[in-house]
């Protein structure tokens, strides 16, 4: 009972729709900023592959022509140990030859099989520039394909986990969710204000005077302080106490008059 009566008061009516759309609002706002967000982190992780794959690319041409494997494996060290320091979650660097076999790579020889199969597949150098999302054991990853001059000499291959776009986009989208939510909480909040200040409580005091004017008692003015509808209401409900009082007193005289 208690429970309806609370849901009955006019204020507890307005918060809940404010409440409800603002949480309708909110997921809408945080399912397209999942969308984008995810689309440009995943833009951004790929560019940052193509500049790491295109650096390397340039420098092995050279150590490819002088058939310079250490020299290649140094290459791959290097970068990787910079991606490492870096925010790039970089899962393998291949270099292969213009027969697509792989000459230098991150896993000491130990390639898994999923990559020996995609180096072995002669559709691979058909398209110089590639982008593949691929599984590799339990990991998800982005393969960019860079050519070497071209494709003359060979590509070079990385790999990127798409785990690591996943959780970007989980740990911003978590904070945009709180930002939201605090901003949703203050909206209601100040709503919650001015709508007592500019509607409850005047609706409230108007309630009370029409109450006492239903009661007979016509002595109090109707007035309250606020600079909306209301007020006009108020000045119509006074007007008419103002009637009603009046008419009552002639009444009262006539009345009187009448039994002299």
């Amino acid at each position: 009972m208690e429970e309806r009566r609370w849901f009955n008061n006019l204020r507890s009516k307005i918060a809940v729709f404010i409440l409800v759309g603002a949480v309708i609002f909110s997921a809408l706002i945080i399912f397209v900023t999942s969308y984008y967000l995810d689309r440009t982190l995943t833009e951004s992780l790929i560019n940052q592959g193509k500049i790491v794959g295109r650096s390397i690319a340039e420098l092995a041409a050279v150590r490819i022509i002088e058939e310079d494997r250490s020299g290649l494996k140094k290459i791959i060290e290097d970068f990787r140990s910079q991606v490492a320091r870096g925010l790039l979650a970089n899962e393998y660097i291949l270099i292969l030859d213009d027969q697509n076999n792989i000459i230098a790579d991150t896993y000491n020889g130990n390639i898994p099989e999923e990559l020996k199969k995609m180096s072995d597949n002669n559709d691979l150098a058909e398209e110089l520039n590639q982008i593949q999302q691929i599984q590799v054991g339990d990991e998800e990853l982005y393969d960019i394909q860079i050519p070497i001059k071209e494709g003359l000499l060979g590509f070079v291959r990385v790999g990127l986990k798409k785990s690591f776009v996943d959780s970007r986009v989980n740990s911003t989208l978590f904070y945009i969710a709180f930002i939201i939510a605090l901003g949703t909480l203050a909206a209601l909040i100040s709503a919650l204000i001015i709508i007592t200040v500019q509607v409850t409580r005047p609706v409230t005091q108007l309630a009370n005077a029409a109450q006492e004017i239903s009661l007979g008692n016509f002595n109090t003015s109707v007035k309250i302080n606020v600079q909306n509808e209301l007020q006009i209401l108020a000045a119509a409900i006074d007007r008419m106490r103002e009637s009603l009082k009046t008419s009552l007193e002639k009444l009262k005289t006539r009345s009187t008059i009448g039994r002299f």
